[in-house]
Parts: C-alpha cells; sequence; structure tokens
C-alpha cells in the first residue's frame, strides 16, 4: 500500500527563531514570477486544504501563504487583475508563484497564453477573512458522531509513519510538562546530557510529476529529518521524501529525493552536482512512476 507523496521543506536551519504565520503575511509585500492555470481536468480534485477544485470558484495556490488568504493578482504584459482567495499549495516548479482557477483565469485573459508573468500581493489576510465571515451554527452532538469521529481519529493515526519509539526511555515522555529547560536541568542532576535542536518544518503534498535525483533510502523515520536538513543546505527547497507503507511486514521505506525538475536532462545536471559534493549511488528517477 502506497502513502502519499510528500514534500518537506525547511526554511530554517538548527536553532532558527520560528516566524508566525501571521507575521509572516504582514512581512508579505509582492512576489513576481510566473502564474499558470489548473486543467479542467482536476475539477472534483481535493486541494491541499481538503477543499475541491471549483473551477467556476476565483480560487488559486500559493506556496506558503494561509488558506484563506485574498492575493490580487495582476498580469505584467496588459495589467489585467484578478482576485483570488488561496486555498491550495503550490506551484512547485521554478519560476512559478501560483497557479489559479480557470475562472480566474479567464479573467486574465490567460486561456490561450497557458503562462504569463506576474506580480502577487495580499489583499486580505486570512484572519481578516474569518473575521468576516459568520458565526459557525451550534449542533447538539450526538454518540454516533462522537464515534464517528473517534474513528477518523484513529484512522489519522495510523497514517503517521511509524518511528522507534518503543526503546525511548520513560524520562523522555512526550507528555512530559515541564519546559525544556527544566528537562535539561533534570537530566544533569542525574549525570546525563539531554541535547536539542529546534527545526522549521513545512509538511505539505505534492503531485508527482517531472524528474528527480534519488540521495538515498532509509527504513528508520529518526534518519530521515537529519539527511533531509543537510540537503536543505544545497538544494534549499528542492529536497522531497517519498514514503511507501508495507502494512503486511509493518515496515516504511523512506526515499529522500532531489527536485522536481521538468526534464530529465535538468535532473541529471544536479545528479552531477550531487556526486561532486560527495553523495555516492544517485540516480535520476521519473516521479510520475512512484
Amino acid at each position: 500500500m502506497r502513502q502519499p507523496f510528500f514534500v518537506f521543506r525547511y526554511a530554517c536551519a538548527l536553532f532558527t527563531v520560528l516566524l508566525t504565520l501571521s507575521s509572516f503575511v504582514s512581512n508579505f509585500q509582492e512576489e513576481y514570477g510566473k502564474a499558470g492555470y489548473y486543467a479542467d481536468s482536476l475539477q472534483g480534485r481535493k486541494t491541499a486544504s481538503g477543499e475541491k477544485y471549483d473551477k467556476a470558484a476565483f480560487t488559486g495556490a500559493h506556496k506558503s501563504l494561509p488558506f484563506g488568504t485574498k492575493i490580487r493578482i495582476t498580469r505584467l504584459d496588459n495589467k489585467q487583475s484578478v482576485i483570488v482567495r488561496v486555498n491550495d499549495r503550490g506551484p512547485f516548479v521554478e519560476g512559478y508563484v501560483t497557479d489559479v482557477s480557470r475562472a480566474a483565469a479567464e479573467a486574465l485573459d490567460l486561456i490561450k497564453a497557458g503562462v504569463t508573468r506576474v506580480k502577487v500581493e495580499v489583499v486580505e489576510t486570512a484572519d481578516m477573512a474569518a473575521a468576516k465571515a459568520p458565526a459557525p451554527v451550534q449542533h447538539s452532538v450526538s454518540s454516533k458522531t462522537v464515534a464517528k469521529s473517534s474513528k477518523s481519529a484513529s484512522t489519522a493515526k495510523l497514517l503517521i509513519p511509524k518511528t522507534q519509539t518503543a526503546t525511548r526511555p520513560a524520562t523522555y515522555n512526550t507528555e512530559d510538562p515541564r519546559p525544556a529547560s527544566s528537562a535539561k536541568t533534570a537530566a544533569r542532576a542525574q549525570g546525563r546530557t539531554l541535547t536539542s535542536d529546534l527545526y522549521k518544518v513545512d509538511l505539505k503534498k505534492t503531485e508527482k510529476y517531472g524528474f528527480g535525483v534519488q540521495v538515498s533510502t532509509l527504513y528508520d523515520a529518526d534518519n530521515v529529518l537529519p539527511q533531509i536538513t543537510d540537503l536543505e543546505k544545497n538544494w534549499n527547497g528542492k529536497v522531497l521524501v517519498s514514503v511507501q507503507r508495507n502494512d503486511a511486514n509493518d515496515v516504511s521505506t523512506y526515499r529522500v529525493i532531489i527536485g522536481p525538475y521538468m526534464d530529465r536532462k535538468a535532473a541529471e545536471a544536479q545528479l552531477k552536482l550531487a556526486t561532486k559534493k560527495g553523495l555516492k549511488k544517485c540516480f535520476v528517477i521519473d516521479l510520475g512512476a512512484l
């Protein structure tokens, strides 16, 4: 049974202060790059936010702005513009800053051109949009609803790759309410050394397209994060992880990949670079075959 294909992106190195989404949006000024639009064949498919794609709605994708953010997209050549609501992630192709729905593409006169250069500006943050929305109607919760929610929660837990937590000592219990500083003090008092690292993690699902350079195949989730962090130093925002789950043997396989690249030639150029940097036994793969 294959798990979805994930892309891990780490914007900060070790010991980096994590910025909140609200501060990111407030500092967002404008962004320039290419824009495309969704194919009609995607109608009804789920977006990264969980909403179904509706080609008649004015929606779009962005790599990092919170879902619900409204952005103005302006063509640089003819100055036509449209406002869309972010409900998807992407596009994860170099040079692209957004993809828009069919309706938005028609407003931009983009159907014939297919791709154009644009400017992206935030006109309404997700928080502002939420404040304008009417309050949700409260409903009583039946026992059937509770049972269904419990079942969904259990299913969600099964999708998380298992790590070797069985050998973790009780002193490292994840339910330990003490602050990290107190835990370190207690560890020193017992003659132990407790080290910690801080990572910024942004987990997104991506389409299987293009080519990549497979760097390694791992079977322990604990080894995945250190390698991703190391690769991000040279391939920032270009590190992917394919997760394949074998339920019969209770084993997960993690393939660490550099990509995506639109064609094999571009991937082969990165393969040469990876080899020069000491990464052995790498090879080019077709991401669509995963």
